[in-house]
């Protein structure tokens, strides 16, 4: 049940990344004053709701741990690019976070995130930018 769930997570996360990045595909396309859909910009709280999908399931084994940190980590780096691109000066403290969560993923291994360590050197960092938006409900 757990593992389907986490499919199903999996699954609608790579959903929405595909459709935010998503043009309209037509190849006569004519320039138009409104942005196109690769230049608009994620808000800060949908990539972050979107990091809380991924990151709800947890993991059970260190192979599995392994690959919930690799997600976790890849969807809050998203959430990092959200905030940069919609104002580094505001969301500086979690940007930080998720730097610091990217720091120690390097220094540890990210091949080797699934050991409870390592996985805990990188879930504290990311775990500060959980308590930021909670804090910010506006961000």
């Amino acid at each position: 049940m757990k593992r389907a769930r986490v499919g199903w997570v999996v699954g609608a996360v790579a959903a929405a990344v595909v459709l935010a990045g998503c043009g309209d595909g037509g190849g006569d396309a004519k320039p138009s004053s409104s942005p196109s859909a690769s230049s608009r910009v994620v808000e800060p709280r949908s990539a972050f709701e979107v990091y809380q999908g991924v990151t709800a399931a947890g993991c059970t084994d260190a192979d599995d741990c392994q690959a919930f940190m690799t997600r976790k980590l890849a969807a809050a780096v998203k959430v990092r690019e959200a905030m940069q691109a919609k104002d580094s000066a505001v969301y500086a403290e979690p940007i930080g976070a998720v730097d610091e969560a990217e720091r120690q993923a390097d220094h540890y291994g990210r091949s080797n995130l699934g050991a409870k360590g390592n996985s805990l050197a990188v879930s504290l960092p990311l775990q500060r930018m959980v308590a930021w938006f909670r804090e910010h409900p506006e961000g």
